[in-house]
């Protein structure tokens, strides 16, 4: 495979308040409420506006957890079609029954990664495996379905990435999979423990050795984009700080020159070392 020399992606970091949502006492709602689902999808629009009419148009468009109205979910394929951009989005809570799903959907426009409009898309959905105990205490009564597939997006020239929902960032089995297998890490969350999610977004960098990009709901903020780069001022490739914060941003993280670094070929060496037992797994 021939890669590109980078990947763009925008930051769609809207704010969902998880007490407004869904409740701050017994019994929590099932779903949003009404007014965060207004204001959800309100952000979502203009994230999309500005990304779009700005410089630089992303490949992939990223969302985070908790953040899709599950009315809505047809309205963003269309806007993804439109935008050309994949569309990485965590949706709001999934019922059936008694039983509750976390999830979030992947939405490929038909002519990407070609850079232009599409009339139709392909999606598929992944699930978060390991629930937080915010979620545990929410729906104590109900079943919460984990869902242990372990997802790997081959984005053609743009490079493969792994992908996981929240709390399914500490698993470390996840990883033993994905090191020599990815080029990027892509996290959307719903998290207020910020900065423990900034120290292993560097640490997992460096031992799977990819990119990280972290997409955290504006209630908390905090999104990130890490690179493993050589120099230390060249890794923390983009971070917002600051709470109740809607946000939108373009990064570019390297695809080619990553891909030779995994590879031991790349004699430029702008990146850290290879960690040791590192190989890299064609596939």
């Amino acid at each position: 495979m021939k890669y590109t020399d980078s990947l763009k992606i925008g930051f769609i970091q809207t704010i969902v308040e998880g007490a407004v949502a869904w409740g701050s006492v017994r019994p929590y709602r099932q779903q949003m409420s009404v007014a965060s689902e207004e204001k959800a999808w309100y952000e979502i629009k203009k994230g999309f506006t500005d990304l779009m009419g700005g410089y630089g148009k992303p490949n992939i468009i990223i969302i985070p957890e908790l953040s899709v109205p599950l009315g809505y979910e047809y309205q963003l394929r269309r806007l993804a079609a439109s935008s050309g951009a994949v569309v990485i989005a965590g949706l709001d809570f999934v019922w059936n029954g008694n039983s509750v799903s976390n999830k979030a959907a992947v939405i490929v426009p038909k002519n990407w990664p070609e850079d232009k409009k599409s009339f139709s898309t392909s999606f598929f959905y992944f699930g978060k495996t390991f629930y937080s105990r915010y979620e545990v205490d929410m729906y104590s009564s109900s079943t919460l379905i984990s869902q242990p597939e372990i997802f790997i997006l081959d984005a053609a020239e743009y490079g493969k990435i792994g992908l996981a929902i929240c709390s399914d960032f500490f698993d470390i089995e996840r990883f033993v999979v994905y090191k020599g297998r990815i080029h990027h890490l892509i996290i959307i969350s719903h998290n207020p423990d910020t900065d423990s999610y900034y120290f292993l977004a560097e640490a997992i960098s460096r031992l799977v050795y990819c990119n990280v990009a972290i997409c955290n709901t504006g209630e908390f903020g905090d999104s990130i984009g890490f690179c493993p780069y050589k120099e230390s001022y060249q890794r923390i490739v983009y971070r917002h700080k600051g709470s109740g914060l809607f946000s939108t941003q373009v990064i570019t993280l390297p695809v080619k020159d990553l891909d030779l670094e995994q590879k031991d070929k790349n004699k430029n060496k702008i990146f850290k070392s290879r960690p040791p037992g590192y190989e890299k797994i064609e596939w």
